[in-house]
């Protein structure tokens, strides 16, 4: 039998949120994301996260990621990121193009992952280096693109800094449920996360949730402006509702982290691994 260790988006979707949709499907609903399946999704996301939020569906983490931090900056703001983030490496340059020309400042971390020192050093080195940007925003990813996962005192490390340095903070958690289902994972003090899905088990939903209300509006309106809210939205929603209900999207983190250990297990002393396997 052949495997394929690609990227987990290759496989379908869960039979779980198939049958979401199809339910949706039947009778009527409000369009662009007033019907009763989105304010149960953000009702949810509410109870899961702990605080009252706002959400905002869409078609792919790109545009999550994207809209979310365009938001979160003026067009002369500087994005500090790692240097192997996928909204640096995977996106075609999407924040800086929804954000009117925010730029992206990269730094070097080991495993994956951002230390406090660096991301001090680099707003630093742009906030004293003339005319460059105006440090904004710091984007995170949890789990990391190295599959590692950052702890939560490693989080709140980094969050510090941020704040004294007033900026916002992204987090791109498109591997979300991996890194909550290895390190038992808690959003605090995010303003804006974006909530992955496909990856997970979806089929064409993630999810903008906004932490800090004061952002929402923006988002909103980036939402409808780039065409990201469809008006049939109770779609993206039941994806969503389906995912968070009954643990689903735990469940499958759990089984995609198992999965990956098993393959570290069996290849350990074969090839070299060089990160952690702390996630998928």
């Amino acid at each position: 039998m052949t495997k394929d260790f690609r990227s987990d988006n290759i496989l379908g979707c869960s039979t779980e949120i198939l049958d979401a949709m199809t339910r949706a499907a039947s009778g009527t609903a409000t369009s662009y994301g007033n019907d009763e399946i989105t304010a149960r999704v953000r009702e949810r996301c509410g109870e899961i996260f702990e605080r009252d939020v706002d959400i905002f569906p869409v078609i792919t983490g790109s545009a999550a990621n994207a809209l979310a931090v365009a938001s979160m900056t003026e067009p002369w703001g500087a994005v500090f990121c790692h240097v192997d983030a996928h909204i640096q490496r995977d996106e075609l340059g999407a924040v800086e193009f929804f954000s009117g020309g925010a730029k992206l400042i990269t730094i070097q971390g080991a495993e994956g992952k951002l230390h406090p020192v660096d991301v001090q050093n680099a707003i630093d080195d742009v906030r004293n280096g003339g005319k460059t940007a105006v440090p904004a925003v710091l984007s995170l990813t949890n789990a990391t693109e190295a599959g590692t996962v950052y702890t939560n005192d490693e989080m709140r490390s980094l969050i510090e800094v941020a704040r004294l340095n007033q900026l916002r903070v992204h987090l791109d958690g498109a591997r979300l449920a991996n890194a909550i289902a290895s390190a038992t994972t808690r959003v605090t003090g995010v303003d804006i996360l974006s909530l992955g899905a496909t990856k997970n088990g979806g089929l064409t939903a993630d999810l903008i949730v906004v932490f800090n209300k004061e952002l929402a509006e923006g988002v909103s309106i980036r939402w409808h402006r780039s065409g990201h809210r469809p008006s049939k939205s109770r779609f993206l929603s039941a994806q969503i509702e389906a995912y968070l209900t009954n643990d689903l999207w735990l469940r499958n983190a759990r089984h995609a982290n198992a999965m990956a250990a098993r393959l570290r297990d069996g290849i350990s002393g074969k090839v070299e691994i060089v990160h952690p396997v702390e996630a998928n």
